[in-house]
């Protein structure tokens, strides 16, 4: 299942993105296993792109597990999705990084505990793990 939203990007990254989106994914894991080495962020509002100039929206298709994926990081540090895009793409420009090929794969789990007009409680985690290069999958693919 694929779902279709839109992002922001800073005008002349939008077709890194239209043209490599599924190299750029490739590289989800090692780019979210480094935001997440930042605190969980509380108290703040959402933190958006802030690169200078201007901005498009880019109608894009997420699998279903990494939308999943990103949203979780992203509401956790409280950043938008476009700004995850965003540094995903500066990592992929990054030619050293294009090189070396990460090998960890991610599973995101949400358990709805409770959910009714009297109560919310919902448990939701993000596990990586190493995996050999023959069997990686793109974030958020069961194995």
């Amino acid at each position: 299942m694929k779902l279709t939203t839109s992002v922001s990007l800073p005008v002349g990254f939008q077709d890194y993105w239209r043209c490599n989106r599924n190299e750029i994914m490739q590289f989800a894991e090692r780019y979210l296993r480094i935001c997440m080495r930042n605190n969980l962020r509380r108290a703040v509002t959402r933190t958006y792109n802030r690169g200078k100039g201007e901005y498009r929206i880019v109608t894009t298709r997420f699998a279903a597990a990494e939308y999943d994926t990103l949203h979780y990081v992203a509401a956790s540090l409280r950043v938008s999705v476009s700004s995850l895009i965003y540094g995903l793409i500066l990592l992929w420009l990054k030619p050293v990084r294009r090189t070396s090929r990460y090998s960890f794969a991610t599973n995101y789990s949400c358990n709805m505990i409770k959910w009714d007009p009297e109560a919310g409680l919902v448990e939701e985690s993000l596990i990586f793990w190493q995996v050999k290069p023959e069997t990686r999958r793109s974030v958020g693919q069961s194995p």
